[in-house]
């Protein structure tokens, strides 16, 4: 008689009795969403504190980074030109260096006249503030006085005390000092990024198993980068021609140091709403103190604003194309997430880093929830 060794029950085939997978018991829990919602939230924070902490590390890699994408076609140029990589980068990177350095020692003494708060203008802008608002004071005054005799208190004011703070020279190195390593840091990785180019690309094949992956990767970074740089160069030119089409104006209105005027706006036209308006409160600060009469002083702005009108209005939607334009409200809210957590940095760099996510969502079939998230349309 043959014993049958069949257990009793059903058969494990090897799969049969397998449970489901680890991650889908997971999924099934009923406090899953919630907790999953938590986590997402404190990585968003412990996202936001730690880019917070390191921004004296990330913004030199970031601005190298940006400006290495505006600067790689000039030395395309060079590789054209039969030049070595390394020498175009360094030829680039030279005349960058000296158009900066050029501006810096033409635009100092206008800079010093108009921005520094010791200065005679400035002493001029607040005489005549304090002449436009003489009526309101003299009001204020005659207020007080009548408040003093109800409580029957003197009218004596407090004297005040003045104190004189002196800085010495290494104190102000010091403080310099983060400023100094953070623009050496940005020059000299911006140098290598030109230089080595596509080396990172170039990796990225490597480390790719199958061949229509590769060609798909080169595809795709070749398109972005092309994309992104020609984004960038266009920025920069209209902010040029900006610059340049403000100094005309400004000297055809009568406005001293028409040239460092067209500068300041070219600079400050980087920085996304608050910079265009920094230019208006700067340019009728200077009218008010350069110009005598009323219209004078008043067409400053009103030209200028009627200029930012065209410029954001109507010349960056046909240049930059609609394809790329972001959505205003997201626009608004990196601007001020980025502010908030670089200051002034985070303002210049926010539109920048969204514009490059915008273009690599619309090539990346992963990122396109975050490219349609993105767009103005």
């Amino acid at each position: 008689m043959v014993q049958d060794d069949t257990p009793d029950g059903p058969v494990d085939s090897g799969t049969a009795n397998e449970g489901p997978p680890p991650r889908a018991i997971v999924e099934s829990w009923p406090g899953w969403p919630g907790m999953r919602l938590s986590l997402t939230i404190l990585a968003i924070v412990a996202g936001g504190v730690a880019l917070s902490a390191a921004q004296g590390l990330l913004f030199p890699i970031v601005l190298a980074i940006l400006l290495a994408l505006l600067l790689t076609p000039a030395v395309d140029l060079t590789d054209r030109l039969r030049l070595p990589r390394w020498l175009g980068a360094l030829l680039v990177m030279v005349a960058l260096i000296g158009v900066l350095v050029t501006a810096a020692t033409q635009l100092a003494a206008p800079a010093e006249r108009w921005l520094n708060p010791k200065s005679p203008e400035w002493r001029k802008l607040e005489f005549r503030i304090r002449e436009v608002k003489k009526p309101l004071d003299t009001i204020k005054d005659a207020q007080e006085r009548m408040a003093d005799i109800a409580e029957d208190k003197p009218g004596k004011p407090k004297p005040k005390e003045v104190v004189v703070e002196r800085r010495d020279i290494f104190k102000a190195l010091d403080d310099a000092k983060p400023l100094l390593v953070g623009a050496l840091s940005t020059v000299v990785l911006l140098y290598f990024l030109l230089s080595t180019g596509d080396l990172f690309l170039r990796k990225l094949i490597r480390i790719l198993p199958r061949l229509t992956d590769k060609k798909k990767a080169v595809g795709i970074a070749r398109t972005i980068q092309v994309e992104i740089g020609r984004y960038f160069m266009t920025i920069a030119s209209i902010n040029l021609g900006l610059g340049v089409v403000t100094a005309g104006l400004m000297a055809l209105l009568g406005m001293p140091s028409a040239v460092f005027w067209g500068a300041l706006v070219a600079a400050l036209n980087f920085i996304p709403y608050a910079g265009p308006g920094m230019s208006l409160v700067l340019l009728t600060a200077g009218a008010f103190v350069s110009l005598d009469s009323w219209p004078a002083i008043l067409a400053v702005p009103i030209s200028f604003f009627a200029l930012v009108l065209l410029e954001g209005q109507f010349l960056q939607p046909i240049l930059v194309g609609r394809r790329l334009r972001l959505n205003v409200v997201v626009t608004f809210l990196a601007v001020l997430v980025w502010g908030w957590l670089w200051g002034l940095a985070g303002v210049v760099v926010a539109i920048p880093i969204l514009v490059v996510l915008k273009i690599c969502a619309d090539h990346v079939e992963r990122m396109s929830a975050l490219g349609e998230f993105l767009s103005h349309d």
